[in-house]
């Protein structure tokens, strides 16, 4: 169960940075985006100007986050392509994972990204199921008859019910 959560959540925190960038696809050779929307040491999120896929090669080259900031170099794939159609989507852009980054570049990225905030949640955090109280499922009476007196007895049988399956995924 942990392993499987660990999967599904994010191994780096995005950062918010508008940057410049050129990102080239290798088949075909065309530039494909000039801006970077956020950034993290494992990837970038650009806005395209041009068809992506995912599995595409890229290589791409920002600059790094900063005043007096290099550029960095690195080689990625397309990981994810937001077509653009919901409300809340930047437009039409590629999330691109990185496949090669030198170890200093790398470094110097982490270095320059400390303290620049996350970007905003474009949709609302989803709230958490709730979970409504068992209710009795059988209720069984009996009567007890002590010293000329009859007693009720009230057994319930409770049935939690089952957790919501598909709400997390």
């Amino acid at each position: 169960m942990l392993q499987a959560q660990s999967e599904k959540s994010r191994r780096a925190m995005r950062r918010a940075a508008r940057l410049e960038c050129q990102a080239v696809s290798l088949d075909p050779f065309n530039l494909i985006a000039e801006q970077v929307l956020d950034v993290s040491p494992l990837g970038l999120l650009v806005a395209c100007d041009d068809e992506a896929k995912p599995g595409d090669e890229v290589i791409v080259s920002f600059k790094a986050p900063g005043e007096g900031a290099p550029w960095l170099d690195a080689e990625a794939e397309v990981a994810r392509v937001v077509e653009g159609y919901r409300t809340h989507d930047p437009g039409y852009c590629a999330g691109l994972r990185f496949t090669y980054f030198e170890r200093p570049a790398r470094n110097e990225l982490l270095a320059r990204l400390a303290g620049l905030p996350p970007p905003v949640p474009a949709r609302a955090v989803r709230p958490l199921p709730r979970i409504l109280p068992a209710q009795p499922a059988v209720v069984v009476h009996r009567t007890v008859e002590v010293s000329g007196v009859v007693l009720p007895l009230t057994r319930r049988i409770f049935r939690v019910p089952a957790y919501p399956t598909g709400v997390w995924n």
